[in-house]
């Protein structure tokens, strides 16, 4: 270490040279801090890159509902439906269209829509196999009586005069089995119509569905749409409410959520240390210490800045951490220069104390350095924060800091470590108390580390509001499943193709019978091949029938006192000119937001969108068969979690192996001995395995960030682990015992602001690596010494 007494003997006359330096420094960081684009959403925290989780995430976010607004009316029980339905066309017209796009309350009268009148027309490029062999049942001579005795009824009914040219059109009924198509483009499983609005079948709550050019992600965009939905239904009456459904309240939610927390953790953080700074430290020259970490953290969210923009709100939350953090090797340096003790001076001080402090930040270095190559975006922001603030505490430490610490205090350092030391060796018995106490907390903790569970679930790392969760389970228990549901991707690179794989998909459910809640655009928008096909079949059928069933007709007719000509209007229609069903006439015919949903074009080709119950029986079967057809892709809310839960598995061996191998190397490097290595790594262990055992004791589930916690473990416990062996080995006495517990109680102090955040993310790291760390710090303090005191 030799370096470093070179640059302490060259910076030794020049401290205003390095204070003016780091003052310029200081300065170009808090203004490129000024300049930093902060998200304050949890989108950091999900998939992206190649895998085929960020793959199923991204298609995930097409499903209709996940695209759209939703706004759900409730009235009380006194108020009638007319009431309400007036209430939910008010709210619509004021809802400011540049926000609400396409606000749609229904879909409008069914009178004056062109698709009744003109679904016969397309029933021979429509109607499949089972729908002829439906037809060929209703052209029996008894059927054809029951079907003119059933015109004739209506007919005499007073709504007669209006059904007089559909019977003529249609005196066998044959176009509801084209009306019974539509059901399957229905994706509110619980709803009724009346006068053309979306109604629930208690009559009390009633729909407006939009769409908007606001992000999800977008907080203030978010905030003007709240508020512009705030303002719209003060025009409600009384005894009528309206909550708006989609993904912009939790965002909004989770930003302010994250703003307060900000502020709460790095100001109970900052006043934690400060609070310590006055109890252990007492003198001027420490508050170098105290102000180390707030430069490293501003030189962290610099280069953090610069490689990612934006940063995520939870990577500057993370802030407050790396004060616990960094603060470790300015307070080993401060110690060993101001209450160590040698024979040689500060500067052989200096040279003993930076070995353990260069290996204890070059074994933190390398854990972060694991969670570079993770396939979500905030771990690799937490990476590259932490990993700036350790290279920016390190160099302060060993450069900057020993200039500013005043004379050593040899005749005051009785440090703890000497007064235990000296208790160890006048009670041997001790030191077994304290190793089997050790092991029963770790045996115990290994116990309980059985019952921890992964939870994968994205919902569970923002913040929910109880308020929202009850409006999103009161729209699911009025409306039934229309936000949860499996999807079933069809693409092509042009739309023909689409639509064939989609017709797959389609017959697939249909010969297994899986056809209940399902929506599809299969049966209305069959491809131009398949259509060209039941064409064919329908001539085919009606040369085979159309005499007989003229003559039937004919005969029928005269029985009920039709006249000879009054069916002329069925037979035109047969002979009709072929009509071909397409994107646009379903657009003509009003269906246009259904097509929005469920026909998607991008850059790459065409997507069709079946959506199927999100079932775990149905998903499991449904996905291996899939799997074996070309274009077919099922993606499940359910399986999604099952796959991060995995992945989130995977990853975490990955990351604790790969961490291992290069914390292991690195202590093996400096110290050569087995045994030696073994003490260092007892911090470590013994804190991830009181981390596992407390949440597996708790009843708290591994998520995505606890993997940033276990990391954050490896590489604090390691250093107190180096220090520790170190201190045992050197001749020097570098006050590392008191260096540690203070160090620790910093750590401590940054985790415990976090456990006050009420963002899941941030107190979920706050609370594990609290437990962690609070088993690794005594390891360090008083395991390791019970197994090999200092040296004489």
């Amino acid at each position: 270490m030799g370096l470093i007494t070179f640059c302490y003997q060259k910076f030794q006359r020049r401290r205003g040279w390095l204070v003016l330096l780091l003052l310029l420094l200081l300065a170009t960081a808090f203004w490129k801090i000024s300049e930093l684009q902060i998200e304050e959403s949890i989108s950091a925290m999900l998939p992206d890159g190649d895998s085929q989780v960020s793959h199923d995430f991204q298609l995930l976010q097409q499903a209709p509902f996940a695209r759209q607004l939703v706004i759900h009316l409730t009235a009380d029980s006194d108020i009638d439906s007319n009431t309400l339905l007036t209430a939910t066309d008010q709210l619509r017209s004021a809802l400011p269209v540049e926000l609400f796009n396409k606000a749609l309350s229904g879909p409008g009268e069914l009178s004056a829509n062109p698709m009744l009148n003109q679904l016969g027309e397309y029933l021979p490029v429509l109607a499949d196999a089972e729908d002829l062999q439906a037809i060929a049942t209703r052209l029996s001579p008894d059927a054809i009586d029951r079907s003119l005795a059933a015109d004739l009824a209506q007919l005499l009914q007073p709504q007669g005069m209006i059904l007089k040219e559909t019977i003529r059109r249609d005196p066998l009924q044959l176009e509801k089995l084209v009306q019974q198509k539509l059901r399957y483009l229905n994706p509110i499983p619980e709803v009724r119509l009346k006068n053309g609005h979306f109604l629930s079948r208690d009559g009390h709550s009633s729909l407006i569905l939009a769409d908007t050019p606001i992000s999800i992600t977008d907080a203030v965009g978010s905030q003007a749409l709240l508020d512009a939905f705030a303002a719209a239904c003060r025009q409600l009456p009384e005894g009528i409410r309206a909550n708006l459904i989609s993904g912009h309240p939790y965002t909004l939610a989770n930003a302010h959520t994250i703003q307060k927390d900000m502020k709460l953790v790095l100001l109970v953080s900052g006043a934690g240390i400060l609070l310590l700074f006055f109890l252990f430290l007492r003198s001027l020259q420490a508050l170098f210490v105290y102000l180390l970490p707030l430069f490293s953290m501003a030189m962290a969210l610099v280069v953090t800045g610069t490689w990612f923009e934006p940063i995520s709100g939870i990577t500057v939350g993370f802030g407050a951490v790396l004060l616990g953090i960094t603060i470790d090797f300015g307070l080993h340096v401060y110690f060993a220069l101001r209450y160590g003790r040698c024979q040689q001076g500060r500067e052989q001080l200096l040279r003993a104390v930076s070995r353990p402090v260069l290996f204890g930040a070059l074994t933190t270095l390398a854990a972060f350095a694991v969670l570079l190559s993770s396939a979500l975006p905030g771990q690799r922001q937490l990476a590259v924060f932490a990993m700036a603030g350790i290279v920016t505490a390190l160099l302060l430490a060993l450069l900057f800091l020993p200039h500013f610490i005043g004379q050593n205090r040899e005749q005051g350092a009785s440090s703890v470590l000497q007064l235990r030391r000296h208790v160890y060796d006048r009670i041997p018995a001790l030191r077994i108390v304290v190793l089997l106490l050790w092991l029963g907390i770790v045996g115990f903790a290994a116990v309980q580390a059985q019952h921890l569970k992964i939870n994968a679930e994205l919902r569970q790392l923002s913040y929910l509001p109880k308020k929202l969760q009850q409006a999103e389970q009161m729209l699911g228990e009025t409306w039934g499943n229309m936000r949860n549901r499996a999807l079933v991707f069809a693409s092509a690179d042009d739309l023909e193709g689409a639509l064939q794989r989609n017709e797959q998909v389609w017959q697939h459910l249909k010969e297994r019978g899986l056809l209940d809640d399902v929506v599809s655009l299969a049966p209305l928008l069959p491809s131009q091949q398949t259509q060209q096909r039941h064409l064919q079949a329908w001539k085919v059928f009606w040369q085979e029938r159309q005499a007989t069933t003229r003559d039937l007709l004919q005969l029928s007719g005269e029985k009920y006192g039709f006249s000879g000509n009054a069916f002329d209007p069925f037979w035109e229609r047969l002979a009709g000119p072929e009509l071909v069903a397409d994107p646009e006439l379903l657009d003509h015919w009003g269906l246009g937001r259904v097509m929005d949903s469920l026909l998607l074009k991008n850059d790459e080709g065409y997507r069709l969108l079946t959506l199927i119950p999100d079932q775990q029986e149905m998903i499991t079967r449904l996905g291996s068969e899939f799997s074996t057809l070309p274009g077919i892709t099922l993606v499940s809310q359910r399986r999604f979690s099952q796959q991060l839960s995995h992945e989130i598995g995977v990853d975490f061996s990955r990351f604790i192996s790969f961490a291992g191998v290069a914390v292991l190397a690195l202590l093996v490097l400096l110290f050569r001995r087995l045994p030696e290595v073994f003490l260092a790594l007892l911090p470590v262990l013994t804190g991830l395995l009181v981390m596992f055992g407390g949440m597996g004791l708790l009843g708290l589930e591994m998520n995505l960030f606890n993997v940033v916690a276990s990391i954050l473990i490896i590489g604090l416990g390691v250093d107190y682990g180096i220090f520790m062996v170190c201190h045992g080995q050197q001749e020097e006495h570098l006050a590392s015992s008191r260096a540690i517990l203070i160090s620790g109680l910093t750590t401590l102090v940054g985790f415990g602001a976090l456990v006050l955040a009420r963002h899941p993310a941030l107190h979920s790291i706050g609370l594990t690596v609290l437990l962690g760390i609070s088993a690794a710090v005594p390891t360090a303090v008083l395991v390791i010494p019970a197994f090999r005191p200092k040296r004489h």
